[in-house]
């Protein structure tokens, strides 16, 4: 337990989705080359990986609910909202904290979407737990598209955002328009220092 209210374990986790430098190359080599993802920046340039983002169902692309997603598939989510500033936000139901912020991220959506923010939520509950966290993320943050992740390892879908991630809950990830980790912040965060984070990046030249 860390001052965050919650913790997956003390292992390392591991997302198919790059970070701003190279570490995590060895450990997503497979899933980068099915992405079509070009080393070194962001999300990743290049044909291959916005041509997979265009072939994401629509159920994933914009969910009515908690949609299950695989690592890849989250890869190409985000390769899809290139060019928008990104919240990424990892939570469970167990995890007070993360229960007590998904109002406040939800506000942040509502306020600064025509802005160009996307917030994306990912919970790790376990799949026999879904419906519970679909109830919770509709009544807590109605507006915000939220996902389960969908691997066996829950570890193998987290790496690649930061492989120094120890798994504490919530967590918030914030990318800029151009794809590149600029911070993450374990624990959870008052609404003032989310839209903090957030104005400074929206104000960013796209």
């Amino acid at each position: 337990m860390t001052n965050s209210g919650a913790t997956m374990s003390d292992r390392r986790p591991t997302f198919p989705h790059q970070r701003r430098t190279g570490s995590a190359a060895r450990i997503l080599a497979v899933a980068l080359a099915l992405l079509g993802v070009v080393l070194g920046v962001g999300f990743g340039v290049g044909l291959g990986a916005a041509a997979t983002a265009n072939e994401l169902p629509e159920s994933l692309v914009t969910p009515e609910t908690i949609e299950p997603i695989t690592a890849e598939q989250f890869g190409q989510l985000l390769e899809h909202h290139r060019g928008k500033v990104l919240l990424v936000n990892f939570w469970a139901t167990w995890c007070i904290p993360c229960r007590y912020e998904l109002p406040d991220l939800d506000l942040l959506q509502q306020r600064y979407a025509e802005k160009g923010l996307q917030v994306l939520t990912v919970t790790i509950d376990k799949p026999e737990k879904l419906e519970d966290a679909r109830t919770a993320l509709a009544k807590q943050a109605p507006n915000l598209p939220g996902y389960l992740q969908g691997e066996k390892d829950e570890y193998a879908f987290i790496e690649p955002l930061d492989p120094d991630w120890v798994g504490a809950l919530p967590t918030s990830f914030f990318f800029a328009r151009s794809g590149e980790l600029r911070k993450s912040h374990p624990g959870r965060m008052l609404y003032k220092d989310l839209e903090r984070e957030v104005l400074a990046l929206l104000e960013e030249e796209g």
